[in-house]
């Protein structure tokens, strides 16, 4: 890794929620046992069954990891962002990776290396730590991705998301595609229309491209926090 790569993926590590509480020499010892890839939109990082040599940090840009039926539909896992880990389950959880991940856009990722990475574990616990940490949050996520899934229609899983993206905002600029999105919530672009129909026709949003203005927040997460569309003349 030349000193301008190793300097991008220290600054990464830097704000990277798996490296808090990590020393700077700690931090640069990760940022020696990486190296610096280069996506374009649409290239494909890894497939589901390759080797797992690697986890990975996003350092520019936004990738999307998914999982693919036999039927060709794809579930969006999740779509890491900027500062963002993903693929460490791989060091522990089998030598494969057990799910595709694919660019949104122009991104650049560091990879660090699994064997090297877990010899620094044995030295640096605190590392370990913090991986413990990071996991458990996402299987909470995951298990209340499943609930959702299972339980929750379209419209209450699409009222969750512009509400927890918005971040108490009245307005939120959606940064993926509609079809990424309709993935992300596990359902089909035409589903998701339609859910974005009922909101705007309840007039709780209204849309302008990639921009929703939010106009009544507290119903919005009243339905964010229900199972069903509630039965309304605007159903």
């Amino acid at each position: 890794m030349n000193q301008s790569d190793f300097q991008k993926a220290f600054d990464i590590y830097q704000v990277c929620p798996l490296f808090i509480g990590l020393k700077k020499n700690e931090l640069e010892e990760i940022a020696h046992v990486s190296e610096m890839i280069s996506l374009d939109k649409g290239q494909v990082l890894f497939s589901e069954g390759d080797l797992a040599r690697s986890f990975f940090v996003v350092v520019k840009g936004r990738v999307r990891v998914y999982k693919l039926a036999s039927s060709g539909r794809e579930q969006t896992i999740v779509t890491p962002a900027p500062g963002t880990s993903f693929g460490e389950a791989a060091l522990f959880a089998g030598q494969h990776y057990p799910a595709y991940c694919e660019a949104l856009e122009n991104s650049e990722i560091a990879a660090i290396d699994k064997t090297r990475f877990l010899k620094l574990i044995e030295e640096r616990p605190q590392i370990a730590l913090n991986m413990i940490a990071i996991m458990s949050e996402r299987l909470r996520i995951f298990i209340k991705k499943i609930e959702q899934l299972s339980l929750m229609g379209v419209v209450p899983r699409l009222a969750e998301y512009i509400a927890q993206k918005s971040q108490g905002k009245n307005e939120l600029n959606l940064d993926i595609s509609k079809g990424d999105l309709a993935s992300l919530l596990g359902t089909v672009p035409e589903t998701l229309s339609r859910a974005f129909a009922k909101l705007k026709s309840a007039g709780l949003i209204e849309e302008t491209g990639a921009r929703i203005l939010i106009k009544d927040s507290r119903a919005l997460a009243e339905i964010a926090t229900s199972y069903e569309w509630p039965i309304s003349p605007a159903s």
